[in-house]
């Protein structure tokens, strides 16, 4: 009961956002794995150089996605209050895939597909907090006070 009513309170407050920010993590789930399997698979490359390359590719995209599309921000970006604080997020999904991609690498000699796994994994680990984190500090709307 108290799950369902968590639910019910997070849709009624973040519906709208939480779906377009899901919308915009499944594109950017999407773009990060064919980046990546595609870096390990036909350019033979290492899983964490591969994984390194697909991170900063899927970053841009999702800045600004996330600020246009999902957060309706319009207007220059706020360095200080944007741009470093979602930087800093995505090294955090960024340093977590990397070194889960390394380990499957180094322990399990892990083919192209468990090394994606992995990767996914850790991104998913940090995406609830992401949400959050972006929309009660990064992107929250400031309301005019009611007369």
């Amino acid at each position: 009961m108290v799950i369902a009513e968590a639910a019910s309170r997070i849709r009624a407050t973040h519906g709208r956002k939480l779906i377009r920010f899901a919308a915009v993590s499944a594109f950017n789930v999407m773009l990060g794995q064919s980046v990546l399997y595609g870096a390990q698979v036909a350019l033979d490359w290492r899983p964490v150089t591969a994984n390194v390359i697909s991170v900063c590719i899927g970053a841009i995209p999702a800045y600004f996605l996330s600020r246009y599309w999902v957060w309706e921000k319009r207007g220059k970006s706020r360095v200080m209050a944007e741009i470093v604080p979602f930087w800093t997020l995505a090294l955090i999904g960024f340093g977590a895939s990397t070194l889960a991609v390394w380990y499957v690498d180094t322990q399990w000699a892990a083919s192209a597909v468990v090394v994606n796994l992995a990767n996914l994994t850790a991104f998913g680990l940090v995406w609830v907090t992401k949400f959050f984190v972006l929309d009660r500090y990064l992107f929250r709307i400031e309301h005019a006070p009611a007369l």
